[in-house]
């Protein structure tokens, strides 16, 4: 089992693929294992790289939570470093959109292109507070799954997914439950003005009908950025990735093809990139 012996953490990961590294970070609902559908896709292409964040499944924590430095985006780093990679790709799912958003303005030099899923990446805004309803909501629907009530469904799948996708669902579920007790430790609340200088490629995705990071968190994230673009999928609900895989990756791909191409060598080329809906 790979395991990398770092400052912070003991963590598990995958490399599969040939190409440039592309670095697949998990949300709260996941695990490595969550990325089956991407790394089948890109692995003729890239070196698609997996990890459990510590604290999930076979990753651990080696420093209390107390330690300032002991957070997701630092450990990235951690793994980036013992891995010898320069500079990489990162596509981030929901809580992994704090490691990578963090990661990315701490050390943009090691980012060629950046997406993040399902996920602001923890920007906070002033407006943030109209989110409450749907924090509300989403905190009822988890409360329903866990006591399994009738027509209860796990919100990080989504009524669809359950009701048209119904195996799915349970795979979802059950990557879920091999996490066990786990230990989130983030790095959120980022400022807007933090973005400020923020060049690296910057793709957005959304789940029409997600209810955990609803489309107008990527929205206020894509007013905001002006190297951005924002990707909608519809009848999706939080983990596109995994419900609408075809769509997610098809979307990534495109994305990365004018982005983040790869020299002869394979060492990286980062172009530049602007939204024309988004000037600078």
């Amino acid at each position: 089992m790979p395991i990398a012996e770092l400052e912070l953490a003991s963590v598990y990961y995958e490399s599969s693929g040939n190409g440039p590294p592309l670095v697949f970070a998990h949300g709260a609902g996941g695990n490595a294992l969550s990325w089956w559908q991407q790394t089948a896709f890109f692995g003729a292409r890239y070196r698609c790289i997996t990890f459990d964040h510590p604290g999930f499944r076979h990753s651990q924590w080696l420093r209390p939570e107390s330690d300032p430095e002991a957070i997701y985006g630092n450990v990235l780093g951690e793994l980036l470093d013992h891995l010898e990679l320069d500079a990489v790709a990162l596509v981030a799912q929901s809580m992994g959109g704090w490691t990578c958003l963090r990661f990315a303005l701490d050390r943009p030099e090691c980012v060629a292109s950046l997406v993040l899923a399902a996920t602001d990446g923890g920007l906070y805004l002033p407006n943030r507070a109209a989110y409450s309803e749907q924090d509300a909501r989403q905190a009822n629907i988890r409360a329903a799954w866990t006591e399994r009530k009738p027509g209860s469904y796990h919100p990080g799948a989504g009524s669809r997914m359950l009701r048209e996708q119904p195996e799915l669902h349970d795979m979802y579920e059950e990557i879920n439950a091999q996490n066990g007790g786990v230990s989130r430790r983030g790095w959120g609340n980022i400022i807007a003005s933090e973005l400020n200088g923020f060049n690296s490629p910057l793709l957005l995705i959304a789940g029409e009908e997600d209810i955990v990071c609803s489309p107008a968190r990527l929205e206020a994230l894509n007013a905001e950025i002006a190297q951005s673009e924002l990707a909608m999928i519809p009848e999706s609900g939080h983990s596109v990735y995994f419900e609408r895989a075809d769509q997610f990756n098809r979307t990534v791909d495109g994305f990365l093809s004018r982005t983040y191409p790869a020299g002869s060598d394979g060492r990286t080329i980062v172009q530049s990139f602007s939204n024309p809906a988004n000037p600078e």
